[in-house]
């Protein structure tokens, strides 16, 4: 089902007003080429009005009632055309009105598109010029000939849905760093789970031997217990398995284990206070200096070997790291994956006592701090509502930091309340803030959590899998909220669907840098990703976000250009240090850490 919100950018806002035929709107395609095969109703104020009550308005075409159209007789829908409808007498009131139009549109079935928008007053000059006489037929016969501009090459911000397609098989999925055997495991477990997804063959690419042992085993058991004809093949050398593929993804590791200590310990001597220190700050930045070079290389080899392949990248410092692939293989079809916002949405609706499918909301910003910029329940701002269960009930212990962000800033955002700490000045800063605003566990702040606990962590995920494959019988396979396994899906059916991506921002969000990478509604389908235009963020929350779009625009060029100033910028620049030290001592921290992790560190020149 296609969201509402991207429904509703097939409406020109503004548009609704007085005729003299009658009451008027305008539709405004921006989503791609197609037929209208019925145009069922427009509901105004609860008061629906059938086809015939309906007159369609075309530039260059003669006028015709809405109970014209039919699956003989469609009405193109080009790209950027905008079709006024009429409903012939009605006369509006001053205000804002409830607006509902019913279409059916050939490939994707009947559309229920929910407005509300103002009267605009009185005009004259709202229909399109049309042609002398009544039309009788009014189609070509094919949505090309719909309009010149949504023939091909879609224009920036316009979505492209393509008539449905027989299933592809079989399909190649790499993927990298799969030696994290638990993370792979959840993935080729979605990717069974995919209705009619029957064959295939998964290439599994690790340096380390013996987890990646572990994952083919594991990978062969998950497909003897799905009963699927696919296949298992792994390789330490990417450049084997690369060739054919349909899908990349990328978790890959580098050099973690040996300096996840230094990323906490040498940072907490200058006062800077991590709890997870894997995407941003100290830590998140000498992880991308470490893990940049290796990423970089395996671009280069998939534009080389593999250029049609869809690449996902999973990999933290993930904004960074796929802002990176954006500018140095601009050419490759490249989205960063995270669930925040799969989870911070449910988390929402059990805070909120809402049913999840019932839940309404528009995310935008970058990873880890986007926006939940509308909240709704059957139309309602859900905002009060929490501002309310903060006062009169103990729910702040559950998420501290995104809910005092929430009250000051106006909307919540994506990522847990420890996580989310480390991105801002504000909670880290001082010993008696850390007490206040966090709490045992990774999720809401514990200092060094991930230091002391992942590596441990990762030993346990290994041990799992070995007993999973001790143990008889089928394994449980059920799938997960992660995206990748969607994608997939939606390329594989060529129905178009919707995730939240990390793509070149390119003006979706009108108020962020062109090149920041962003963290935005896409659409998926056989084509490949088609970001969704957001619009404007509130300027205070476009504002935290430019803090670290900087931070991760220096993070590239520090890996690009084999440049360490642009990546000591980067940490002066960083919120949570720069709250903490001086320019001097950021310096001085960013040497101590060089020196400590330099094995890992030979891409860069001194």
């Amino acid at each position: 089902m296609i969201p509402n919100f991207i429904l509703k950018k097939l409406y020109k806002n503004g548009s609704l007003c007085q005729t003299p035929a009658g009451a008027a709107l305008i539709l405004l395609n921006k989503i791609d080429t197609g037929l209208a095969t019925s145009f069922d109703s427009v509901t105004v104020d609860n008061r629906e009005y059938g086809p015939s009550e309906i007159e369609i308005h075309v530039p260059g075409r003669p006028v015709f009632s809405g109970d014209q159209i039919s699956s003989g007789n469609p009405l193109p829908l080009g790209v950027g055309v905008e079709i006024a409808l009429v409903i012939k007498g009605l006369e509006l009131k001053e205000g804002k009105h409830d607006l509902v139009v019913a279409i059916t549109i050939q490939d994707l079935g009947a559309l229920v598109i929910r407005l509300k928008d103002s009267h605009n007053g009185n005009r004259d000059d709202l229909i399109p010029e049309a042609a002398p006489e009544r039309a009788e037929n009014f189609v070509g016969g094919s949505a090309e000939n719909a309009g010149a501009s949504g023939a091909t090459g879609a224009a920036p911000g316009v979505i492209r849905i393509t008539p449905a397609m027989e299933f592809r098989l079989p399909v190649k999925i790499v993927l990298l760093g799969a030696g994290s055997a638990v993370f792979s495991r959840n993935l080729i477990n979605d990717i069974l789970c995919i209705p009619g997804l029957e064959k295939g063959t998964f290439s599994l690419v690790d340096v380390d031997e013996q987890r990646l042992d572990l994952a083919h085993k594991i990978a062969e058991k998950m497909i003897r217990t799905a009963g699927r004809n696919w296949s298992v093949e792994s390789s330490t050398d990417r450049r084997k398995v690369l060739p054919g593929a349909d899908f990349i993804i990328s978790m890959i590791e580098v050099a973690g284990l040996r300096n996840v200590d230094n990323d906490y310990q040498i940072p907490l001597k200058y006062g800077i206070d991590q709890c997870v220190g894997d995407t941003i700050g100290p830590g998140g930045i000498f992880k991308m200096l470490r893990t940049g070079p290796t990423w970089l290389a395996i671009l280069r080899d998939i534009a080389e070997l593999a250029p049609k392949a869809m690449v996902m990248n999973y990999t933290n410092p993930m904004s960074a790291l796929t802002l990176l692939g954006l500018k140095a293989t601009p050419q490759l079809p490249l989205v960063g994956l995270c669930h925040s916002v799969q989870g911070t949405s449910r988390q929402l609706a059990l805070y909120l006592d809402v049913p999840y499918d019932e839940m309404q909301f528009e995310v935008a910003g970058i990873n880890h701090m986007a926006w939940f910029t509308r909240l709704e329940h059957n139309g309602e701002n859900l905002y009060p509502e929490l501002l309310r269960l903060l006062e009169e009930t103990d729910l702040f212990e559950a998420d501290p930091v995104r809910f005092e962000i929430m009250k000051h800033f106006g909307a919540f955002v994506t990522e847990s309340s420890g996580h989310f700490s480390e991105y801002l000045p504000y909670f880290r800063k001082r010993p008696e803030l850390i007490e206040k605003y966090t709490r045992e566990g990774q999720e809401r702040g514990e200092s060094g959590y991930y230091a002391r606990n992942w590596p441990n962590a990762r030993a346990q995920g290994d041990q799992t899998i070995r007993d999973l494959l001790a143990t008889e019988g089928d394994m449980m396979l059920q799938r997960s909220e992660e995206y990748a396994s969607r994608i997939i899906q939606h390329w594989f059916t060529d129905t178009p669907g919707i995730i939240y991506g990390n793509v070149r921002n390119g003006g979706l969000i009108s108020n962020l840098p062109g090149s920041a990478c962003v963290e935005v509604p896409v659409m998926v389908d056989s084509k490949g990703y088609h970001p969704v235009s957001f619009g404007a963020l509130p300027e205070q929350m476009a504002a935290l976000n430019r803090t670290h779009i900087s931070v991760h625009e220096l993070m590239a060029t520090a890996v690009l250009e084999r440049n360490r100033e642009a990546a000591v910028h980067a940490l002066m620049l960083d919120p949570l240090s720069a709250a903490v030290c001086s320019p001097a001592e950021i310096r001085a921290l960013f040497d101590e850490m060089w020196e400590a992790e330099a094995v890992d560190l030979t891409w860069f020149k001194d």
